[in-house]
């Protein structure tokens, strides 16, 4: 019997598409739809794409594309280890995609920048930390350095949402890899207090010795805080919808970080978990990724 055309092409293609997802180029992400009532949840083929940019003395910054779509920020009032400032739960699109930081800024990429390192932990491929948001975000700080000597990319920090949408990647659970109740998996994915020592006591450790999430984002749980750009809120009521920074005019006295640090109970990695400093603070918790536009 003659196979059709139809027929011979939907199985080259379905082949092919075997062939992508073996060899990673294609992956499977689930994706949270936002509609007016509830959100549905539906599966979609994302390609992973990624850039890398070279920092003065050819040091390599690669960068993740995250797509625009829309989530539900925060945590349900019934989620396991929750806290008061993780609601209310509340609708966000992210209207335009944008590209993070496939790491967390190392202390090699710092001194690239900045020409000094002022990590406790030293390492070039440890993520710097003892980097307050005034550092990063303030007058000739980290981002208004890089922005100068790259300038068509304007790096910046990312907000909340975009951070929490990133670290989700499509996932509605405690955590990108499920809910882990009894925090089995964990240790697959992050540096926590629990198994951060290396013998000389707890401490940061290189990036990317974790397994990423759905979108190839390595330690956005563990390792180190990451500063936001917002300003500190005790709660969800007013903030934006839309994806953008949630600041005060003037700006508040507290700033955001996400994810915990190699330092933190295991609760603190989960997705919605919220913690803020004064942007002078330094800590040897804290560090932070970037974002930018590239066209």
């Amino acid at each position: 019997m003659k196979r059709s055309s139809y027929s011979i092409c939907f199985t080259s293609i379905t082949f092919l598409v075997l062939i992508l997802l073996a060899s990673g180029c294609l992956r499977l992400v689930k994706h949270v739809a936002i509609s007016d009532e509830e959100p549905d949840e539906v599966i979609r083929q994302e390609p992973i794409d990624a850039k890398t940019i070279m920092l003065p003395g050819d040091v390599p910054l690669e960068m993740v594309w995250i797509p625009p779509g829309g989530f539900m920020m925060g945590s349900p009032e019934d989620e396991q280890d929750r806290f008061d400032g993780e609601g209310p739960q509340h609708k966000v699109i992210i209207a335009e995609g944008f590209w993070m930081g496939k790491y967390e800024i190392t202390q090699a990429q710092w001194q690239a920048i900045m020409g000094n390192n002022p990590s406790n932990f030293i390492g070039d491929n440890k993520p710097v930390e003892m980097v307050s948001w005034d550092d990063i975000r303030g007058t000739n700080g980290y981002l208004e350095q890089l922005n100068s000597i790259i300038p068509e990319l304007n790096f910046r920090l990312p907000s909340e949402a975009e951070w929490e949408y990133a670290y989700r990647a499509g996932t509605t659970t405690r955590f990108y890899w499920g809910d882990d109740l009894d925090y089995t998996e964990i240790d697959d994915y992050t540096w926590h207090r629990d198994n951060s020592d290396t013998g000389n006591g707890r401490e940061t450790h290189d990036v990317g010795q974790k397994l990423p999430n759905a979108w190839d984002l390595h330690d956005m749980a563990g390792n180190v805080w990451e500063w936001c750009e917002d300003d500190w809120y005790d709660y969800y009521n007013g903030a934006p919808t839309d994806g953008s920074a949630w600041v005060d005019s003037p700006r508040g006295t507290m700033r955001q970080l996400r994810g915990g640090s190699w330092g933190s109970h295991t609760a603190y990695c989960r997705a919605a978990h919220r913690n803020a400093h004064n942007p002078a603070y330094r800590s040897i918790f804290d560090g932070f990724r970037v974002v930018c536009d590239i066209d």
